[in-house]
């Protein structure tokens, strides 16, 4: 249930939110993942995709696992029961009248800078993100015809890709160097933007000359880290080369990107983080260790700004993906699960901790806050996730923690948006269900959400002893959609 925020993404190998999201992910509790294929625009074959959920796809020939959390372990009990209506309040506000979708893309123009002989394939990440408050309608990725065969395409969305508002995704553009036929490239993105059905990409390409000064080269330019279960970390490296037969090279900075996506995410951290200027022998090169530790499920990618003395490139791009998945439902000490049954319509998964509030962006885990340092400060361990802010219709949407803290916690479901795509309101039935350590241990519901703002008090669950006393409260409340700091985007 995202409501006005960025993320998502591609991952092609040589990503994805999210801009991202959990309070458990990623970047979890995801679909799995449908497989195409896509065709290099310049007439090859490109390797096949997978669409992911937060409209992520990937490339290459790396594999792209999922975490289906939709299956039902166990057998629920008979525990269910009406919802008690403890009355409503009139005028709250309203989510925002829904309007067309906005497309942004980053970058707009951009130039692969390599040393012959090219060593390796050059890519560079492509982001489109939707800035609208409607859905946005990716119609075609392709390479304009005319352009040289030197560019091309080596991961793009489905056909008709859907982006939710706050939403993103990948394309990944390619270089390999053929003087026989040098020139440019251009990427043309269209979409259902009323406003601006087609953007382009300019596409160029620089061949560092053989002179007497320093010369950068990154290998590879692109780092992907595929699946990575939440808390964990991977680490992967680049090279920083020193291209020179005869001038050392000094590195002067590392900084994360940042432009209208927003920063690139703390969960990407250059380690150990190198104490700038370093000076790179000619013909010697400087490796960078790149680690990616997932907080959410979800996808996450970007770049880092590479700062050299380089006088022809002294800023290079490191692009960075990965994507955060939720741990087997049988390492989780608590998960809960809701969906329901119309779709178009936006219902939020709100988990708060002891002695907390609705909406507080301290003590709720919900689609603002959607993984929040509780218990042992710093420790992610007792810390919650929600694994998927589902906007348009059915979910199921997942918060777990892996080891809760001790007390007494409370859920309760909000309906955002009775009407997401802006057609006719309708209710819908919800239903709850809650594992331990993969074995369902009660299920609630369906209850009725007839309009915006119902809210349904659930259950509260005291940890350890997992007992559960059933709430089964309705009553009408609105809260805020936005939380500082947010992961999600």
């Amino acid at each position: 249930m995202q409501h006005t925020y960025p993320a998502a993404l591609y991952i092609a190998l040589g990503l994805t939110l999210s801009i991202g999201s959990s309070c458990g992910t990623d970047n979890e509790g995801r679909s799995a993942l449908t497989g195409s294929s896509t065709v290099d625009a310049q007439g090859g074959a490109a390797d096949s995709i997978a669409s992911v959920p937060n409209d992520v796809v990937t490339s290459e020939n790396d594999t792209i696992g999922s975490s289906d959390t939709s299956s039902t372990p166990g057998e629920p009990p008979n525990d269910t029961g009406s919802a008690e209506d403890a009355g409503a309040s009139a005028d709250l506000p309203q989510p925002p009248p829904v309007g067309p979708g906005k497309i942004l893309v980053d970058p707009t123009t951009y130039q692969f800078s390599y040393v012959a002989p090219q060593e390796a394939l050059l890519t560079k990440q492509i982001a489109i993100f939707n800035s609208g408050s409607g859905p946005l309608v990716i119609t075609g990725v392709s390479m304009q015809p005319g352009g040289s065969p030197e560019f091309g395409l080596i991961g793009v969305p489905p056909p008709n890709t859907v982006l939710n508002p706050g939403k993103s995704t990948l394309a990944i553009a390619r270089f390999l160097d053929d003087p026989q036929q040098a020139g440019d490239g251009t990427i043309v993105i269209t979409s259902d933007d009323p406003e601006n059905p087609t953007v382009e990409v300019e596409l160029t390409s620089f061949l560092k000359a053989s002179l007497p000064v320093p010369c950068a080269q990154l290998s590879p330019s692109s780092l992907n880290f595929g699946n990575v279960i939440r808390g964990e970390t991977k680490t992967m490296t680049a090279e920083l080369k020193n291209c020179s037969d005869d001038k050392p090279l000094s590195l002067e900075d590392i900084k994360r990107s940042s432009n209208f996506f927003g920063s690139l995410t703390e969960e990407f951290q250059v380690s150990p983080e190198p104490t700038a200027p370093i000076e790179i022998p000619a013909g010697g090169s400087l490796p960078i260790e790149v680690s990616y530790t997932p907080l959410l499920a979800g996808s996450d990618f970007g770049h880092f700004d590479v700062f050299t003395d380089d006088p022809e490139t002294p800023s290079q791009q490191l692009d960075v993906s990965g994507v955060g998945v939720a741990p087997p439902l049988e390492q989780l000490g608590l998960s809960i699960r809701l969906s329901w049954d119309a779709d178009n319509t936006d219902v939020d998964s709100h988990l708060v901790a002891p002695g907390g509030t609705l909406f507080d962006c301290s003590t709720d885990c919900f689609f603002a806050n959607p993984s929040p340092d509780w218990g042992t400060a710093g420790d992610w361990v007792d810390d919650p996730f929600l694994d998927l802010d589902d906007v348009d219709g059915f979910g199921p949407e997942n918060i777990n923690i892996s080891e809760p803290q001790a007390g007494i916690f409370t859920y309760t479901v909000h309906y955002w948006d009775d009407t997401w795509d802006g057609s006719s309101a309708q209710a819908s039935n919800a239903t709850v269900a809650v594992f331990s350590y993969g074995s369902m241990i009660a299920e609630f519901g369906p209850v009725k959400l007839d309009a915006t703002n119902r809210t349904w008090d659930v259950f509260t669950l005291e940890w350890p002893s997992m007992n559960i006393v059933e709430l089964n409260t309705l009553y009408e409340t609105s809260g805020s959609g936005f939380c500082p700091g947010s992961l999600f985007p």
